[in-house]
């Protein structure tokens, strides 16, 4: 692969477009990929996107996939 290769990969999970929306997304599938290693990272990840959703106003739960 050449171009995008790197060690991180940042996500904004504020606001209303595509891209916060695809952020929330990939950090619920996250949160429920560790939730058995790290409880408690993946409750604190669940809440802040629904906080972000909320903000939004373009979901009013918590996203599933």
């Amino acid at each position: 692969m050449t171009g995008l290769e790197m060690k991180y990969f940042v996500l904004k999970p504020r606001g209303n477009d595509i891209y916060a929306l695809a952020s929330r997304k990939a950090m619920m599938v996250y949160s429920q990929a560790i939730l058995k290693e790290n409880h408690q990272l993946a409750i604190d990840l669940a809440g802040w996107v629904e906080k972000e959703a909320l903000r939004a106003n373009k979901l009013d739960t918590i996203p599933t996939i």
